[in-house]
């Protein structure tokens, strides 16, 4: 569990948890970047990153997103903050390994973990689940069917899906990572991300130009991944990138 005590706020807008490494350790820091409308005080996965950290002696990082903005402005607040704290590793959840993947054109990353990665979901709602006649419209709030929220669905203004635009990846071929190792688990019966679109992210990534890619398909496995096996596979993962 996340101590409530590291938990502060970073230029007065994102709420943050950092720890740095110990003194007597190698300066490694491990930085969890949770999901779309995710809150890392309430992610198991979250916290089991953290565990990790304070197990291995590595530094922790992890920030809830800016109540407004879109995917460009919250990839620019975490490059911000990445490069404050040095982090060397990155553990995305869903759209937080998009925000990683952008962080990383930028500066270079040892190494980033996928975790149900949600790479251009923002493009995917926008061609193929908002009503036609809306899909230009910034003014119109689409209500995005979701089990996540307590009144079944999310309401998304049409100007969030346009305005991060600027971020999409997997049809841009100049995209160019500073990480050598990106690593991806994804959970076959996850229905907010297709597994064929973590697929094609699998296949772009090994044709960009990173050095290593590895890919693990979890049979039962849903969109968040955090039960007890899961988060083992995450932990497996996370030791081979950064303990060795």
């Amino acid at each position: 569990m996340i101590p409530r005590n590291i938990i502060k706020t970073f230029n007065n807008k994102l709420t943050f948890a950092h720890v740095s490494p110990p003194s007597e350790a190698p300066s490694k820091t491990v930085c969890f970047i949770p999901g779309f409308r995710s809150d890392f005080t309430t992610s198991k996965k979250a916290d089991y990153i953290y565990e990790f950290a304070i197990q291995h002696k590595l530094g922790f990082l992890s920030w809830n997103y800016s109540q407004q903005g879109s995917v460009v402005d919250w990839y620019k607040d975490g490059l911000e903050i990445v490069q404050k704290h040095h982090v060397d590793y990155i553990v995305g959840a869903s759209m937080g390994l998009w925000i990683a993947l952008l962080i990383s054109r930028d500066i270079p990353i040892k190494g980033i973990l996928g975790i149900g990665g949600g790479v251009d979901f923002t493009e995917r709602w926008l061609q193929q689940q908002v009503p036609v006649e809306h899909r230009s419209d910034p003014e119109y709030v689409w209500r995005k069917p979701s089990e996540y929220d307590s009144r079944g669905h999310y309401d998304i203004r049409i100007d969030f899906l346009l305005n991060s635009r600027p971020a999409l990846l997997l049809n841009n071929p100049q995209a160019r990572f500073k990480c050598p190792s990106i690593q991806l688990i994804h959970g076959v019966n996850d229905q907010d991300v297709p597994i064929d679109t973590a697929r094609q992210l699998y296949k772009y990534l090994s044709t960009n130009g990173v050095e290593k890619v590895s890919y693990l398909e979890v049979e039962d496995g849903d969109h968040r991944l955090s039960k007890s096996q899961d988060l083992a596979h995450a932990g497996q993962k996370l030791q081979e990138m950064v303990l060795f």
